[in-house]
């Protein structure tokens, strides 16, 4: 190696260290006062700083290839990745919950430190193999530095997908939680269909071998009674009102063609989906046998004091009062339609509870 290529590499070294030092002081400094800035403006500086060090990136791993190092071509990049996270840091937290919401601001926040703390752990990885001085690699994904390459990547991908604004954040967030509870409805549709086959008189020849799960405790829950039937189903018909409720909210509260509620009403929203998403999980874990009817009361009275929260959040005064005053002036009057299903959702919800009393 030339002198010229050891001090290149020296130099290397220490723009690493750099970029890891860069990173952990992003990591685990407190945020600046922040400013007032247009969401406009923010988010686009965010994206082009986030697609700047995407480049960055890809150039220091090639650069820096365990195999066959050009540590000259290295320099440039790395000053790029130590000067670009911190701007990136800064402009982060120049997003306030107040004035850009809580959820998007939350969504930044995530992104952000994952980026960061992902660029660290390549720089880290570079640092490793100089000091070790073992530069055996075949250049393929497996290698220990194009993965770390690839998972600073796939962080810097989800920027194209990053929210513009604090309703397409609420609004990712709902869809997110909306699959969920699909899953968890058609979880228990499963459970209503299994109950109800017969019984087989052969054994399903598939069924004969040992699928292991015994040998660690974990086996076939026994086949429900008719009472636990009866509760399942109870339980699917309120799952299946909840999620119409959720749906309809997606479409018509959190609209991109209607104006907005404001970011406090689009945060609580966000909170109330997530706090259905949960309630419904728990009810769902008490169905399974032998069922706990105990359980099951404690689950299904929360889970109706949950339903009370989203239809108090319907009657506060201002943004979402004012958007169901607009909605029912429509020819389907979705008002109208948010008052019964909550109705609906009481009686399921009372029916179930009544019976649980009297077992």
């Amino acid at each position: 190696m030339s002198v010229k290529d050891v001090r290149d590499q020296q130099r290397a070294v220490v723009s690493l260290t750099l970029v890891v030092e860069t990173c952990n002081a992003a990591l685990d400094s407190a945020p600046p006062p922040p400013t007032v800035e247009s969401i406009d403006v923010l988010h686009k500086d965010l994206v082009s700083l986030l697609s700047l060090l995407y480049a960055a990136t890809t150039k220091l791993s090639l650069s820096l290839k365990p195999s066959s190092p050009t540590y000259s071509a290295s320099l440039s990049p790395l000053k790029d990745l130590a000067d670009r996270v911190s701007a990136l840091f800064h402009c982060a937290n120049l997003f306030v919950p107040d004035t850009h919401g809580a959820t998007l601001v939350r969504e930044v926040h995530s992104l952000v430190r994952d980026v960061i703390g992902s660029i660290k752990a390549l720089a880290q990885t570079f640092l490793d193999i100089e000091a070790s001085g073992l530069r055996q690699s075949s250049g393929q994904a497996g290698d220990e530095y194009m993965v770390r390459t690839a998972t600073v990547h796939s962080f810097l991908d989800r920027a194209r997908a990053l929210s513009a604004n604090n309703l397409l954040a609420v609004r990712k967030r709902w869809a997110e939680d909306a699959a969920s509870l699909d899953d968890g409805l058609r979880e228990v549709a499963d459970m209503v269909e299994e109950a109800q086959s017969p019984d087989d008189l052969e054994e399903d020849p598939d069924e004969m071998f040992d699928d292991g799960w015994g040998e660690i405790g974990i086996g076939k829950g026994q086949k429900m009674d008719l009472e636990e039937l009866e509760r399942t189903k109870k339980v699917h018909g309120i799952l299946r009102l909840a999620q119409l409720l959720h749906k309809r909210i997606l479409r018509d509260i959190l609209s991109t063609t209607k104006e907005p509620p404001d970011n406090y009403t689009l945060d609580a929203l966000s909170s109330l989906s997530h706090t259905l998403l949960s309630a419904s999980d728990e009810l769902v874990s008490t169905l399974y046998t032998p069922q706990d009817p105990t359980k099951m009361e404690t689950e299904v009275r929360l889970f109706r004091k949950l339903i009370s929260d989203f239809q108090a959040s319907f009657a506060k005064p201002d943004a979402l009062e004012t958007q169901l005053g607009a909605l029912s002036l429509g020819s389907n009057n979705p008002s109208k339609w948010f008052d019964t299903c909550f109705v609906q959702l009481y009686k399921a919800v009372d029916a179930l509870d009544d019976s649980l009393r009297s077992t």
